[in-house]
């Protein structure tokens, strides 16, 4: 009898120290806009407890207030009630200008580039001031509506990573959902090794993934600039010729060579992949010691028709894939590593272990361009 009161006490006193401990973890809790109560979690993981297989703007929950953000029951300015700033993109840019939104489109290190040009060389898709059907490479592509940021992203939700489209200027171009290559985010360390937040990951991309996703972003970007999407050498619609641009093959589909959002002179690398960034870092840090001025008027896209959102400064693009298909018809500078090499006028040529080949440098000494 006695050990039966024993077990019961037990058993009382272990309830009451689950009370108290549950108690004690409310008191602690403190709401966030990630976590706004125990168990109420924004993430990867859906009201169902599984994976979510389709992407929404920021996987709301069955309690979220985040539709106010963007709409206003009573008292929109658009019919779909929309709080519009002056323009979409101007709403957008309430949370994705760095100061609400983990995703700053104005900022440096999107994988789609950025809208911002108060830098040198910058260009960009120029949304709200240009009409869809302006795109270069346009042909079948009529359409007069102006080009938005819900041109290409769907805010309410998509397959595809990034929130893109699966239509885009009333043609859908895939029923696969695109897979980007996606990377943790090291600023947002914090917050991808949490355990209280669903498996929310804020991510880096770098393009496409598979073979099949590079194909599918080629025809994502087509659906406007639809003479573009070609194969070598096979003459388009409007007469011209054309770069492979719908290939799985590495350099060949349009994210190998260009910015979904824009580039500007912080972003533009040279044919050895370098940036500003990289050559104004001393010597002994792995740079090349120079002065921002000098950095800057080395990366300075001066191509005719503008940087055109590349990635990589003039036509350094082609350099940076094609360094042996024709030979040069005058002899190149002396190599550095070279036993008997020398400095040429214009060009050092250095040891790439990227392309296994030496590749040519900017020499700053001589100072000519």
């Amino acid at each position: 009898m006695s050990k039966v009161k024993i077990g019961f006490s037990a058993l009382v006193m272990l309830i009451m120290m689950s009370i108290f401990a549950a108690m004690a973890s409310a008191e602690e809790f403190t709401p966030t806009p990630s976590n706004p109560a125990p168990g109420i979690n924004v993430g990867t993981i859906d009201n169902n407890g599984q994976v979510n297989q389709h992407k929404t703007h920021g996987n709301f929950q069955n309690n979220t207030n985040s539709c106010g953000n963007c709409h206003s029951t009573h008292n929109g300015d658009s019919a779909t009630l929309l709080k519009f700033e002056e323009t979409e993109a101007d709403m957008c840019l309430t949370c994705h200008d760095g100061t609400l939104g983990f995703y700053n489109v104005l900022g440096q290190g999107s994988g789609a580039g950025t809208f911002n040009t108060t830098h040198e060389s910058a260009s960009m898709h120029n949304v709200g001031t240009v009409e869809i059907g302006s795109a270069p490479g346009a042909l079948d592509n009529t359409s007069t509506e102006e080009l938005q940021c819900s041109s290409c992203h769907n805010p309410h939700g998509s397959t595809n990573d990034r929130l893109l489209k699966t239509t885009v200027a009333g043609v859908t171009y895939t029923t696969t959902p695109i897979k980007l290559q996606l990377t943790e985010d090291p600023a947002f360390a914090a917050i991808n090794s949490s355990s209280t937040n669903s498996g929310l990951k804020i991510t880096k991309s770098v393009g496409p993934a598979g073979s099949t996703d590079k194909v599918n972003y080629a025809n994502f970007c087509s659906t406007c600039h639809d003479t573009y999407d070609t194969g070598s050498g096979k003459e388009t619609a409007l007469g011209h010729y054309s770069h492979t641009t719908n290939s799985s093959s590495a350099g060949r589909n349009c994210a190998s060579c260009h910015y979904a959002h824009g580039t500007d002179i912080t972003l533009l690398k040279d044919a050895a992949g370098k940036t500003i960034a990289d050559y104004t870092k001393s010597v002994a840090d792995g740079g090349e010691g120079w002065t921002e001025e000098t950095a800057i008027n080395y990366m300075k896209d001066v191509s005719a028709g503008g940087s055109a959102l590349k990635k990589y400064t003039n036509m350094s693009v082609c350099w940076t894939c094609h360094t042996s298909s024709h030979p040069l018809d005058t002899p190149m500078p002396a190599q550095v590593g070279d036993p008997n090499a020398g400095t040429g006028e214009l060009w050092n040529y250095v040891w790439s272990s990227r392309y296994n080949k030496y590749i040519p440098t900017f020499n700053e000494k001589a100072n000519i361009r």
